[in-house]
């Protein structure tokens, strides 16, 4: 698994200014994100299906499908460890705001 941190942006919702980061995750292996986030984008870009865990819910997710999850506004967050997968013998890219 490698992890590569993105950039800090500045989100204005009209009425703060909210700075958040951006993430973005290369998977290979079982693991979690571990973070609170505002928002994160699971794509499975390898040739097998994958596993995709949802507070506690498991899904697969077959290769070439991307799933997107939105937190609905600038101060709302997922909790940490919300999301874990799977990508043993696959290839999962994950972008995240946190």
């Amino acid at each position: 698994m490698s992890y590569n941190s993105g950039v800090e942006v500045l989100l204005n919702d009209g009425l703060n200014n909210q700075k958040k980061r951006a993430g973005l995750l290369t998977a290979t292996g079982a693991g979690a994100v571990a973070l609170p986030v505002s928002s994160i984008s699971f794509c499975n870009s390898g040739s097998t299906a994958i596993n995709l865990t949802v507070s506690g819910s498991t899904s697969s997710i077959p290769a070439g499908v991307t799933i997107n999850f939105d937190g609905g506004g600038s101060e709302n967050r997922f909790p940490g460890n919300t999301f874990s997968y799977d990508a043993t013998g696959g290839t999962l890219l994950i972008a995240y705001t946190y």
